[in-house]
């Protein structure tokens, strides 16, 4: 018991940081959105490769990506689309591939609903191993085009006109978003991980003011967010990613109430 206790830490704690990262990206890009729509392109991957007798990870993984890194194939200058009515409109799409896909899915509907909520009885050694490389990843892709995903944050018309190559670096950050939100599905859940990208960056934004700062703080708000609410799951044997939004949501709370205070309003 201690073991798969710990195990759900590790995994918890990484998925945190993880989502939390992204999500100063995100929510500064002005796009948090993207999570909940690739969370369900994920869903539908995972349906339609049980339903053709594939790989579910595979199949959540591939069309995460590919959903992901749709959005940066259609910049909204040339398609007089803006980017979160881009991102309805695939989200739309991914709800109903979705519900299809469980209207034909035959056998027990049981791990396919545990998409939606999170399940911290999915954790295993390999998800551990899968959700820490996908981790790794993120931490060097963002150390290799720092500077790129800083100007991209502030501007993505000024990345371009000051020759930062902002179409390549965008689309690989979507793909990495697509890759991390469908392999931390299963453990926060579909309807779920929006909150864990936006809450803890959203606390973060309201405290800080120096980049470095903001992501260090979103990090670390995003595994505080993961582990507690693993925690109170665990021991209360209650929905886990419910406990994880209520924890992310406080600690939103809390960092907004701070700052009122440290302004005297």
């Amino acid at each position: 018991m201690d073991s798969f206790f710990y195990t759900i830490i590790l995994a918890g704690a990484v998925a945190g940081a993880s989502t939390g990262f992204l999500g100063v990206y995100l929510v500064g890009m002005r796009i948090p959105f993207i999570g909940i729509c690739i969370s369900h392109a994920a869903m539908a991957g995972t349906i339609l490769a049980v339903l053709f007798g594939l790989n579910p990870v595979l199949g959540a993984m591939a069309l995460s990506v590919l959903t992901a890194t749709s959005m940066a194939a259609i910049p909204p200058e040339k398609s007089r689309l803006d980017t979160n009515a881009g991102l309805a409109i695939l989200f739309s799409l991914m709800l109903g591939l979705t519900f299809l896909g469980m209207g034909l899915v035959k056998d027990s509907r049981n791990e396919i609903l545990g998409l939606l909520w999170g399940n911290i009885l999915f954790v295993g050694g390999e998800s551990v191993v899968v959700i820490v490389a996908t981790a790794i990843v993120l931490a060097v892709f963002a150390m290799l085009f720092n500077k790129e995903l800083k100007v991209i944050l502030f501007s993505r018309q000024i990345a371009a006109a000051t020759g930062v190559h902002s179409g390549l670096v965008y689309g690989l950050f979507l793909a990495l978003c697509g890759l991390i939100i469908s392999i931390n599905i299963k453990l926060i859940g579909g309807m779920m991980i929006f909150s864990l990208i936006t809450n803890p960056a959203a606390a973060a934004y309201q405290l800080c003011r120096g980049h470095r700062s903001l992501v260090l703080t979103a990090t670390i708000f995003g595994m505080l967010s993961a582990v507690v609410g693993f925690g109170i799951s665990f021991y209360l044997d209650l929905p886990t990613g419910a406990c994880i939004v209520l924890v992310s949501t406080a600690i939103f709370g809390l960092s907004l109430l701070a700052r009122r205070l440290r302004q005297g309003d």
